[in-house]
């Protein structure tokens, strides 16, 4: 018995020593990761451990994803033309982003469905895309050309339809005699679809339609060859009323190049290494990648042939065009996006040449593209073997003068367009930013 009892109180003794041993290395661990810690004072559990992953891993501490909410993200697909008809009146709305987000906001769920639930898709003609523009229904445009996949999975919470390989820029979600079918113009080789979808009309689309009557808006191809439109794109939607569009004060946030602002920069694109001077700007680089800051607001970033990009995409050659537009979009939203203003950055194309990815983002004003005085863009980038290789960000700011302008009357406007073009063309109001401290509207044929 006597020895039973040592042999417990010997075991209780070394669980002890073993207890003490344990008390005492994490003891020393905690001190010692206070002293990686810059603010003791203030140092969680949190930060202890990110400080301590940081050790064995150091690269996982630095993002290169700039952090975008799914909100901020859904403002880069939406349309900026939109129109309700309801099989007797439209009601159709543009150069309004105010409203025009409020009637997609209401109608959206249609498209979101229709994307969603679409069949294969099969060829019309041009005739039968009018026929459906005058069904009831709601026609969407995006004023950039967007891949059918990613508006799917940006209105559908991530949901892919393969079937969607088409890219589009105008759509409509109109009943038909055997039901609601999805209806695009695709970009890439002009011709007009039809897919079949599984969105009930009665009960559901009836009623979210039936409430807008009309405002006197109606697209060219509804005029007649008699109305004073004729050079017009048909698609072009005429109002009654005059246009006052508003100006904008225009600026350069990167002026002079003040440091605060050139560190936000830096840091949302995840660049550390201190800057030097170059002819009106300053340049980073670190290993073979380069960043040029210019204090006329253009950002460049080039990697060297061959060398890895801080900035992945996907897998290798494999990833989608969501994939694509969902890190582009997060790069110019947390930079030229975080400037602009009043503006708003829309998508405007993906475009694959010769192996490699080039996808566009611009400017756009009240549901007006912006052209910039020396550029086509707002943000380009260039994807190739799964990372982003080069792009350039040109960054501006737009605020509300709270003024208008006034432009011609669009039956005017299109006269002198037939008088200069006899074909068919798109017009459409634009902004002209040419770098000076107002910006504003004015007629152009796309």
């Amino acid at each position: 018995m006597a020895r039973s009892r040592r042999r417990r109180r010997n075991r209780g003794m070394e669980r002890l020593k073993n207890l003490l041993i344990l008390f005492l290395s994490l003891s020393a661990l905690y001190l010692t990761l206070l002293a990686l810690v810059p603010n003791r004072s203030s140092a969680s559990p949190k930060a202890l451990l990110e400080e301590l992953i940081s050790l064995f891993h150091p690269q996982q501490t630095q993002s290169v994803t700039p952090s975008v909410t799914q909100d901020q993200l859904s403002v880069a697909i939406r349309p900026v033309r939109m129109s309700v008809y309801d099989g007797s009146q439209r009601f159709a709305l543009q150069y309004d982003t105010a409203n025009v987000d409020k009637l997609y906001d209401s109608l959206g769920i249609l498209l979101g469905e229709a994307l969603a639930s679409a069949r294969p898709p099969t060829a019309i003609t041009e005739s039968q895309w009018q026929d459906a523009l005058q069904s009831p229904g709601v026609w969407f445009d995006f004023l950039g050309c967007l891949p059918l996949e990613t508006l799917c999975a940006w209105t559908g919470g991530g949901f892919y339809n393969e079937l969607l390989t088409h890219s589009a820029r105008q759509m409509a979600v109109a009943l038909d005699r055997d039901g609601v079918k999805l209806y695009y113009h695709n970009e890439g080789d002009g011709l007009y679809y039809a897919c079949k979808t599984s969105v009930a009309y009665e009960g559901h689309m009836d009623s979210l339609i039936a409430q807008y009557g009309s405002n006197g808006v109606s697209f060219v191809f509804e005029l007649g060859e008699s109305s004073g439109y004729r050079p017009l794109d048909p698609y072009v939607l005429i109002a009654s009323g005059t246009l006052s569009p508003q100006i904008y004060r225009s600026s350069n946030p990167l002026a002079g190049l003040d440091s605060a602002r050139v560190e936000e920069v830096q840091n949302s694109l995840s660049f550390q290494t201190s800057s030097y001077p170059i002819p009106d700007g300053i340049r980073i680089r670190e290993g073979q990648e380069t960043l040029d800051i210019r204090s006329n607001g253009t950002v460049t970033y080039t990697t060297a042939d061959g060398t890895d990009s801080r900035y992945p995409v996907g897998g290798g050659d494999g990833y989608t065009a969501t994939e694509l537009v969902d890190i582009t979009y997060r790069m110019a939203a947390a930079t030229v996006g975080r400037y602009c203003g009043s503006a708003r950055l829309y998508l405007m194309d993906i475009q694959q040449t010769d192996g490699a990815w080039e996808v566009r983002y611009g400017y756009c004003l009240n549901g007006c593209a912006v052209n910039l005085s020396d550029q086509d863009h707002a943000a380009r980038f260039t994807v190739q073997g799964g990372q982003i290789t080069d792009f350039t960000l040109c960054f501006r700011r737009y605020e509300d003068s709270g003024q208008t302008g006034t432009v011609l009357p669009e039956r005017q406007a299109a006269a002198a367009l037939e008088a200069l073009d006899t074909q068919e063309r798109e017009l459409a109001l634009c902004y002209w930013d040419n770098g000076g401290d107002t910006t504003q509207a004015g007629w152009a044929a796309r």
